[in-house]
């Protein structure tokens, strides 16, 4: 396995292979965090949830690369 580095780059490819998207979060919801995730699942990106189907925000872009590498079990899609 390599290791992963965190750099900022928008598209990644997680551990468990899948490509990864941050996007800019929609301005009516910016409150809750800059930034959203995305996972490539048949040939689409979809939306990233937490285990309780909460949509994931974050503040910075490496601190969505640092969700998926360091626990990509705990992110769901729907």
């Amino acid at each position: 396995m390599t290791v992963k580095r965190i750099n900022g780059s928008r598209r990644f490819r997680g551990y468990d292979g899948r490509s990864y998207f941050v996007q800019d979060a929609h301005t009516a919801e910016r409150n809750k965090g800059k930034y959203n995730l995305l996972v490539k699942e048949n040939g689409s990106y979809t939306l990233c949830y937490d285990l309780c189907y909460n949509l994931l925000f974050f503040d910075t872009i490496k601190d969505a690369q640092r969700k998926v590498l360091n626990g990509t079990e705990f992110i769901r899609t729907m």
